[in-house]
Parts: C-alpha cells; sequence; structure tokens
C-alpha cells in the first residue's frame, strides 16, 4: 500500500466515522464494514475492474449487501465506488476501527506466546498492560513455541520482547558489541 493510499484510506475512514458519531450508530458502521469484508471477499476483484462501470458495481454491491448493512454504509460504500476507491475497503474497515477503539479508550494487543497462557495468567497479563498503557486492553493471543519460552506483546508501534528467543538475541548483540 503506498502511502498516498493510507492517508486517503485514513480521510475516508475519519469521514465516515464523523457520519457513525452523528447518527450515534459508528459500532452498526464498524460491523457493518467488517460483514461487508467477509461477503465480498472473493468479489473485490468485480470492484477493480474499470469495465464493470459504476452503475453495475453498485447493482452488484446493492445485491450482495444491500439489505445487510445500515443506509450510511450503504451509501458511503457507494461513494467508494463512485469515486474508484472500492479497493482501499479493508484499509478502511481498519482505521475505521482504530478510530472507535480510541473513542471507547481501548487498545489492542497481540500476544505470542511460547506456551498456552492459563486464565490467571491472562487475566494478569490484562491487568499489567492496563496499568502501563492506562487503557482498557483487548488481548489477542497466539501460541508461538518457536519463541522457546516468554511472550511477545504488540500493542500499536510499543512491542515488548520477553521471550527467551529475544533475550538470546540481544546477548549475542551485546557479545559482537564487546567484542
Amino acid at each position: 500500500m503506498q502511502a498516498s493510499d493510507r492517508i486517503l484510506a485514513h480521510r475516508y475512514a475519519k469521514a465516515l466515522f464523523q457520519a457513525g458519531l452523528e447518527r450515534k450508530e459508528e459500532a452498526r458502521v464498524q460491523q457493518d464494514l467488517a460483514d461487508t469484508l467477509k461477503l465480498l471477499r472473493e468479489q473485490l476483484g468485480k470492484f477493480r475492474n474499470p469495465l464493470l462501470g459504476a452503475a453495475k458495481q453498485k447493482t452488484l454491491l446493492k445485491s450482495l449487501v444491500g439489505t445487510k448493512v445500515s443506509a450510511t454504509t450503504l451509501r458511503f460504500l457507494e461513494l467508494l465506488v463512485d469515486k474508484k476507491r472500492f479497493s482501499l475497503l479493508p484499509w478502511i474497515t481498519m482505521e475505521f476501527g482504530a478510530m472507535l477503539d480510541a473513542q471507547r479508550g481501548l487498545v489492542r494487543a497481540q500476544v505470542r506466546s511460547a506456551a498456552r497462557l492459563g486464565d490467571k495468567e491472562l487475566d494478569r497479563l490484562k491487568t499489567d498492560l492496563k496499568r502501563f498503557t492506562g487503557k482498557d486492553v483487548a488481548v489477542e493471543v497466539k501460541e508461538a513455541p518457536e519463541l522457546l519460552g516468554g511472550m511477545v506483546v504488540k500493542m500499536g508501534d510499543w512491542v515488548l520482547d520477553g521471550s527467551l528467543q529475544g533475550q538470546l538475541r540481544r546477548l549475542a548483540a551485546q557479545l559482537v558489541e564487546e567484542s
């Protein structure tokens, strides 16, 4: 994705987010966007095809998602078709979700753990991350045995590497520096 596309996706998401806030349906719009992506996963190529034309793309769009999304979302999706920006939909959805999380005071954390985390460990991790960020934290945990031990937590631009693999990598770099 080019930087200009990222900027455009952010602008479109911001405009849609503002419209959703005004109508007090931002959560519904978020769900609509996610559902639309799932429904159109195999169809996205058709919306990139300039030979199909905007009118046919809108007809296809309405037939696939018309009754399943709010009027606000449908108008927005049609706008993307008109402006030939439908390919930005995955990034707009991601940006919209980040805006909604920020409004709710929520941070998302991706955790890779060498072993399965128990309920007590997961609760403690959430508590520690909440204390660290000052916000509520939604945690997504994946097992990654290649870490050998410990875990790696990624929140936005932050990466907290407490894995054995990471410690060994830092130790090796330190030994190289000293020699």
